[in-house]
């Protein structure tokens, strides 16, 4: 009953029928502690899946590997590094699944020396490595950017026999993308046996992020050509690599594909479009994706004001800002220092004055390109002193 709850993402109700079965003590054991852990984890409620963990210690059913395993994710999800490395030690059985539920969750927490110390430990005694073992510590030399320690490890991927791994490949690719190695990413890529729309999307992604626009739409013709599907992550993408060159006539033709395919019609995909027709000068289009979205961010009110700005509107910008200080979200650094080339443009000090205000109440204002464009608009406002 509980895993019925558990699958069906009805997590409230499992915390609930565990509660009840706790009440009696009838059916207490390591598989209800577990499902209801992962319920906790689902909510984000820390403090209850601490009381079940006190739970299971004292009926003493922590002894079980795969509890185990959920309390170490559970204390990794929340930050607890030395409750779940406790968990970890007082194990009497200790599996791979345990070991890369340690390993990843320091990757996660960016405690990356942290898992490879794990990771020798592990080799040390005497357990092999898996494809999740391996793909936690190919994201661990990309969070590092440490591009040799990345070849070490792709050399211990062929050594353990994971070579032909998906989800091992589709890891390096990420790697050598995010490391600026785009032809290592794209010889992964190639000798990959089987590719999943993941592995397409994150070279497809990894193109665009080293600026390789060409490359990137190349790579989705043959995808399409294959036969192969897209999703609106591949759209997202490719619309990036369109508003880093300003292409607007092959982003129009995206934009139709996400019609025509009935892809999903997020939030991440609307804010892409419009960042790319502000930055085309497109604005008409822009403001019309602007306000047909249901549900907007931060980083979409930003795309549209910057969008505004850089193309002469300063006035549209300030007052798409009203608007967006209204609906009660919070500005940015990029929304700030917008509205400050803004006010430079327009010669307004008070307004100015008024942004510089919120750059220093949200700890902004000492950055370095925020102070150039703070001095620039004290100067251009005739207010040498404040510039000075």
């Amino acid at each position: 009953m509980l895993n019925g709850y558990l699958r069906n993402q009805c997590y409230k109700e499992t915390i609930e029928l565990f509660e009840l079965m706790g009440a009696s003590d009838w059916g207490f054991d390591s598989y209800s502690c577990n499902f209801v852990l992962k319920a906790c984890m689902e909510l984000e409620d820390y403090e209850r899946g601490t009381e079940v963990i006190k739970r299971a210690v004292d009926h003493r059913v922590d002894g079980d590997k795969f509890l185990g395993s959920s309390m170490i994710n559970f204390f990794m999800k929340f930050g607890d590094f030395d409750s779940a490395r406790r968990v970890f030690n007082q194990m009497i059985s200790i599996d791979v699944v345990c070991w890369n539920s340690m390993i990843g969750g320091y990757v996660k927490g960016c405690y990356y020396v942290a898992a490879f110390d794990l990771f020798l430990e592990m080799i040390l005694c005497g357990v092999r490595p898996s494809a999740i073992t391996m793909v936690s510590l190919v994201q661990a030399c990309g969070g590092m950017r440490d591009l040799e320690l990345g070849k070490r490890v792709h050399g211990l991927v062929l050594v353990f026999g994971l070579g032909t791994d998906v989800l091992v490949h589709t890891a390096l690719i990420d790697m050598y993308s995010k490391l600026g190695e785009h032809e290592r990413a794209r010889s992964v890529f190639d000798i990959m046996p089987a590719k999943t729309l993941v592995s397409w999307n994150v070279i497809i992604s990894g193109y665009v992020q080293n600026c390789l626009v060409y490359e990137a739409f190349d790579l989705f013709q043959k995808l399409v050509l294959t036969g192969g599907g897209f999703d609106s992550g591949t759209i997202i993408s490719l619309l990036q690599s369109c508003a880093q060159v300003a292409d607007l006539d092959s982003g129009k033709v995206l934009h139709g594909y996400i019609f025509r395919k009935g892809l999903d019609i997020n939030v991440i995909l609307c804010t892409a479009l419009v960042d790319l027709y502000s930055k085309c000068g497109a604005l008409k289009q822009a403001t019309f994706v602007f306000d047909r979205m249901k549900n907007r961010n931060v980083i979409t009110w930003t795309a549209m004001l910057v969008g505004l700005a850089q193309n002469g509107h300063a006035e549209d910008a300030i007052r798409l800002f009203g608007k967006m200080q209204e609906e009660g979200v919070t500005a940015n650094s990029t929304t700030l220092v917008s509205l400050v080339h803004c006010c430079a443009h327009l010669g307004s000090l008070k307004k100015g004055r008024s942004v510089h205000a919120r750059l220093l109440r949200y700890g902004y204002a000492f950055d370095v390109v925020n102070r150039t464009a703070l001095i620039d608009m004290y100067a251009k406002c005739g207010n040498i002193n404040y510039a000075e």
